[in-house]
Order: structure tokens, then C-alpha cells, then sequence
């Protein structure tokens, strides 16, 4: 048997543009800007020799917190990269194929979970077995395929806090640029209620509203460097997007909002994470956030974790 394991952090859309018309999925994606952190998916992929009798098979399961998730639209996406890595004639037919895939952050939260998925687990077949490919391009592709995402997997390639400034797969019509951040954020969601992607991007009311406060925004921010000093800009872009987008016409979106943002100190931000029930505390200035701001969102769940 061998294995190769790969982990890819998650990604955090605070504001964005949908482009998704052209019939070409490599050139779909978003403009935007948010930032990636270390918090993710861990991919690992084994593979052992079929007997005689066996047919090419593949396994796949998901856990979060250490229990299996039983969802057939999540294990549906490693299945299509398994496939798309098969009929490329990447994959060894003569092997049983099995990942399993540890999930940091719940799915559909606006977590960026699936990219961050897709790009491990297409590392891991990469790296498995030494294939000179790009795997975040195939990444890219899948996520597109599923309507499960936009821009993630291209603002995981650069890190840090990005700007999205063409959409597209990463290495081709993609353009994104970023800079470092070191700071300690924290991920608040309604584990009650969860937004798939697909309600907000194929839906075409929702996508004028977000890309017309996405490009407004994004007319802004790309002027000037992209640096460090940037961060209250993009905080102040964040908050106006919420509210020329409608997101902050949703209820539970805001009545989680507005939760988090009475036990917040001076010196913190609330945000909405797009597309999710949830929101990302930040801190105006770069640093480790004290617990004793944890200590206060007590029935609120959360993770603590850091851009990366």
C-alpha cells in the first residue's frame, strides 16, 4: 500500500463578483477579496493492488469532529476529481483507490471547504504518484463543475488576504495577488442553518445584486498597492458589501451578525463570510486575539485560527 496526504486551509470571500457566463469553466470564477487561513481539510489517499478477481473500485469518506459524514453532494466532488483524474488516464487502473478527508470547518458555511477539499485531495493524487500537472487547475475545474464555489480555489493559490482581480482557473485566466497578514482570526456559524453556493450564484437576481456591489467595491480596492495597510480598506469594502449586496436582508445572517457584534471589544470587527450563516471576527490591527474574547461567546459556535 502507499498514501501521499495533503491539507489546504480554508478561504474566506468578504466581498466578490460572479462570472460565470462564459461555457468554458476554466475562465468562471469572481472578482473579490477576503483572506485564507490555516484551519482546512486534510486529504490522505492510499491506494493497495487489486486481486485477480477485483475491479478498479474507489472509497471515499468524509469525517468532521471524528464522525463520518453520510451527504452524497460531498462525497459526489472526490468522486468527479477521482474521475476526472481516470479518464486523463492519470490513475493507476490496476489499484483500489481510498481517501479520507478530515474536515477543520463545517461544509457550506462560506468557509471555502469544498475548494479547500478538492485542492487537497488533488494534491494528494498529484503527489502520489509524482505527476507533473497542475492540481489546482483540476480543482478549479471540479468546483465549477458543482457549482460549489467560485473564486476559492484561485485565492488559495496566493494566500494571505487577497484580491481577486480576473477570474478564471489559477495559471490561466486567473489573476490574483495578496499580501501577509499575521494575525489571529475567529469563525462564528449557525450550525442550524447552512447556504449552499449554488442558491446565491446560479440564481439571477442574487447574482446582479452581488456583482454589482462586488465591482463597486473592486473599483476601489485595485487601485493603489495591495499591501498590509490595505486591511482597513478592505473592512470598510466588506461592510458595504453587505448591505448593497441584500445579504443584510437575511435574518439569520444578521440576527448571528448582530450576536457577535455585542460582545466585541474595541479594536474588533464583525464580518459576514460569504455564503454562509456566519461571520468572521478580525481585529483592526494584526496580532493574537485573548481569550477572554472567546470567554464571551459563550452558545455561539466557533474556531479560532489564523491567516495563512
Amino acid at each position: 500500500m502507499s498514501e501521499a496526504i495533503a491539507t489546504c486551509g480554508g478561504h474566506i470571500t468578504l466581498l466578490f463578483s460572479i462570472h460565470s457566463d462564459s461555457e468554458d469553466l476554466m475562465q468562471q470564477g469572481s472578482r473579490g477579496a477576503g483572506f485564507n487561513v490555516e484551519a482546512g481539510v486534510i486529504c490522505k489517499v492510499s491506494t493497495k493492488a487489486l486481486e485477480k478477481d477485483e475491479d478498479f473500485s474507489m472509497n471515499i469518506a468524509v469525517f468532521s469532529d471524528g464522525v463520518q459524514i453520510e451527504d452524497e453532494d460531498i462525497s459526489f466532488l472526490y468522486v468527479d476529481i477521482l474521475e476526472e483524474y481516470l479518464q486523463r488516464g492519470l490513475l493507476d487502473e490496476s489499484l483500489a483507490y481510498t481517501i479520507d478527508v478530515q474536515l477543520e470547518l463545517p461544509l457550506s458555511q462560506g468557509f471555502g471547504m469544498s475548494a479547500a477539499g478538492l485542492i487537497a485531495c488533488s494534491t494528494a493524487l498529484s503527489e502520489l504518484h509524482n505527476l507533473d500537472i497542475d492540481a489546482a487547475q483540476i480543482a478549479h475545474l471540479i468546483e465549477r463543475r458543482n457549482s460549489s464555489g467560485l473564486g476559492d480555489v484561485l485565492a488559495s493559490t496566493v494566500g494571505g488576504v487577497e484580491l481577486r482581480l480576473e477570474p478564471g482557473a489559477p495559471n490561466l485566466q486567473g489573476e490574483a495577488i495578496s499580501f501577509a497578514f499575521d494575525s489571529e482570526v475567529i469563525l462564528c456559524w449557525d450550525s442550524k442553518a447552512k447556504r449552499h453556493t449554488s442558491t446565491y450564484i446560479d440564481n439571477e437576481h442574487w447574482k446582479s445584486s452581488i456583482s454589482l456591489a462586488g465591482e463597486d467595491a473592486m473599483l476601489k480596492l485595485r487601485v493603489g498597492d495591495w499591501k498590509a495597510n490595505r486591511w482597513p480598506d478592505l473592512i470598510k469594502e466588506a461592510q458595504l458589501f453587505s448591505e448593497k449586496s441584500g445579504m443584510m436582508e437575511e435574518k439569520t445572517r444578521v440576527h448571528l451578525l448582530r450576536r457577535v457584534e455585542n460582545k466585541l471589544p474595541d479594536g474588533y470587527v464583525a464580518l459576514l463570510c460569504m455564503l454562509g450563516t456566519s461571520v468572521c471576527i478580525i481585529p483592526e490591527q494584526a496580532g493574537e486575539i485573548p481569550t477572554s474574547l472567546t470567554d464571551s461567546l459563550e452558545g455561539i459556535d466557533y474556531l479560532r485560527t489564523w491567516i495563512s
